[in-house]
């Protein structure tokens, strides 16, 4: 486990899903609000690099749109070499009853990533919310996705009750 007291997280930007598996479906690359969601994605990634000087993301690592920033940000290396990508795990087996392709495409993100962070060992009831309150708390800019049905009304309010700066990118679904 490693703690990022002390540190000036505020070149920093974390991605938060909702937490809703049922909308993985939009992640796949075929599917029609794919290209709409990433491109959404990018721009806001883009944005805070070149706009607020941002160099760092954190991302859940969780399958959907967690992943999906994570490769964004792991291709935005090639035109911003500065910026660095950490992988912020709940627990240790958190991918283990995954699909082998996803498993696969977790595997592959996080070899890419810059820093791993794992924040327990094993799971707890908790552990979900403890990664997604560690990565606010350790960050200044917040990129929820939410779909039709959002489960992150209290992360929101959360983020901002710590002055957070909060990004919401729609499903659109």
């Amino acid at each position: 486990m490693q703690s990022l007291k002390n540190t000036d997280r505020s070149n920093t930007c974390c991605f938060i899903g909702d937490g809703n598996q049922n909308k993985i479906f939009l992640f796949d690359e075929k599917a029609p609000y794919y290209k709409e969601i990433k491109s959404k994605i990018e721009k806001n990634v883009v944005c805070l690099i070149e706009n607020f000087s941002v160099t760092n993301f954190m991302s859940g690592m969780d399958i959907g749109f967690e992943q999906c920033a994570a490769e964004i940000v792991l291709e935005q290396k090639q035109k911003y070499p500065a910026i660095t990508l950490e992988g912020v795990l709940p627990f240790e087996n958190h991918s283990v009853n995954w699909t082998w392709a996803q498993r696969n495409k977790y595997y592959s993100i996080m070899e890419k990533s810059d820093k791993e962070i794992l924040l327990q060992y094993h799971y707890t009831d908790n552990c979900m919310s403890l990664r997604n309150q560690y990565m606010i708390n350790n960050s200044k800019y917040i990129i929820f996705f939410q779909c039709v049905t959002s489960n992150l009304d209290n992360l929101i309010l959360y983020a901002k009750s710590k002055k957070r700066v909060v990004l919401i990118i729609d499903s659109g679904v």
